[in-house]
């Protein structure tokens, strides 16, 4: 992993629309005090095929197809599923801009599996 800036090592995840889309973002600009090990995507306000697609496009197109980019849950895990927030969010939950979807290393892990190996690694 090219990501090594010291610090905490972190997971972010998230649900991929407008605001997790700026949070990625600032996740991957340069100056940050963290390494960055992977995001796994869920769904939220919009579907999982949606959140994930926009997480890895996202790590793309901001130089970071080599980070892992895992799928998680695809509803919650305690309550039933609401609405999705397209009319917030857009369709395809990045208010309309579009990323063309690059061809990225497959990561056959579950997100799930991801967060706890990557914890017991960091023990």
């Amino acid at each position: 992993m090219s990501d090594s800036n010291g610090g905490p090592r972190v997971i972010i995840d998230c649900d991929p629309g407008v605001d997790d889309a700026i949070a990625l973002m600032c996740a991957l600009a340069p100056g940050r005090r963290f390494t960055l090990c992977g995001v796994t995507a869920v769904a939220g306000n919009m579907p999982l095929s949606v959140t994930f697609r926009n997480a890895a496009v996202l790590a793309a197109f901001l130089g970071r197809s080599d980070l892992p980019v895992l799928a998680g849950a695809d509803r919650p895990l305690v309550r039933e599923a609401t609405a999705d927030a397209a009319d917030i969010h857009g369709g395809n939950g990045l208010g309309g801009w579009a990323l063309d979807a690059p061809v990225l290393p497959s990561f056959e892990q579950s997100a799930v599996d991801f967060i706890i190996e990557s914890c017991e690694e960091a023990a």
